[in-house]
């Protein structure tokens, strides 16, 4: 072989190898999402996924729609057989702070610590029979390693193709007379140390009385959420009580200034009340995308139709 040769072999080798890294960086950066779909993954947007795979039209919170406490397989069940497009369930651990606590995650909201349900039974009927997103609501610090645990497997070995909600109250709220709040410092923690490729949902513990006088959110508790969370890679939606919202909304219009990895999820105790009058002036002050309602009817049917005839338009 002739030096000519031989310098064009190594120069054609060279460039196989670059294109053989690129390929493998490619790879790993993609791992556990779908050919063609930037938001199928556990920490893609929900609005994109939802985009991505029909269920709306359109970059707006309203579109989208909630199931909650699918913990029971037969809430399970309904869920899944449902047209809704995002899956609320509770994680708790087996038999918590009893002789019979086992460490494993079960599907089940305190005071429940038992179920018919573990997280990873619920997890593979998720992941094989929809293509739901996925919220999961932490009350107890436990649950939060085991879990984490869990959800690294599945998406190690490429089942989870959709946006994944952690959701848990890391700070005491409005009303609220014991601090019941999630440890903030080992729930982060935990997140980055274990699953960090995921949207965090971070809220406050709120107590709500409606036949007494409430307080509501403050500036100074939004600005220790957002200190919490400021350097933090990962987009982040904050639960809001949406009976508090108008009253604090200046603080709320604040914090979503702060960073474009924000928005806020409104969501409603069965007993609030909640109004639509309050409901529309948030979203006039706001962007659609920035907001999650996660509420009851009729309230959220009501809302819907002003916000409708409003626009002029069939789908908000």
């Amino acid at each position: 072989m002739t030096r000519g040769k031989a310098w064009a072999v190594a120069g054609g080798v060279a460039i196989l190898l670059v294109v053989a890294i690129v390929l493998a960086v490619c790879l790993t950066q993609d791992h556990g999402s779908q050919p063609g779909c930037e938001s199928c993954r556990p920490d893609g947007d929900m609005m994109d996924y939802l985009l991505s795979t029909g269920h709306i039209n359109r970059r707006d919170g309203l579109e989208v729609t909630w199931y909650h406490a699918a913990n029971l397989r037969s809430e399970m069940e309904t869920a899944l057989n449902s047209d809704v497009m995002v899956l609320e369930a509770d994680v708790n651990v087996e038999g918590l702070n009893t002789v019979n606590e086992t460490g494993i995650p079960i599907m089940a909201h305190p005071p429940d610590i038992y179920s018919d349900n573990t997280l990873e039974q619920w997890l593979e009927a998720v992941l094989a029979r929809s293509r739901k997103g996925i919220k999961l609501d932490f009350k107890s610090i436990k649950a939060v390693g085991p879990s984490l645990d869990l959800l690294r497997k599945q998406t190690e070995n490429e089942r989870i193709q959709r946006p994944v909600w952690i959701n848990a109250d890391i700070l005491d709220g409005p009303n609220v007379p014991l601090p019941v709040a999630v440890n903030a410092t080992q729930f982060l923690s935990l997140v980055q140390e274990k699953y960090p490729n995921a949207t965090l949902s971070l809220g406050w513990t709120t107590v709500y009385f409606s036949f007494i006088p409430n307080r509501t959110y403050t500036q100074d508790m939004i600005e220790k959420m957002h200190k919490l969370v400021v350097a933090l890679p990962q987009k982040v939606t904050f639960p809001v009580r949406a009976v508090m919202a108008r009253a604090a909304w200046s603080h709320f219009r604040w914090l979503l200034s702060q960073s474009d990895r924000y928005s806020l999820t409104l969501w409603q105790s069965a007993s609030d009340p909640v109004t639509v009058d309050d409901l529309l002036y948030l979203r006039k002050h706001s962007a659609t995308h920035q907001i999650y309602y996660d509420l009851f009817e009729p309230v959220l049917s009501q809302f819907k139709e002003l916000v409708q005839k409003r626009s002029g338009s069939s789908r908000f």
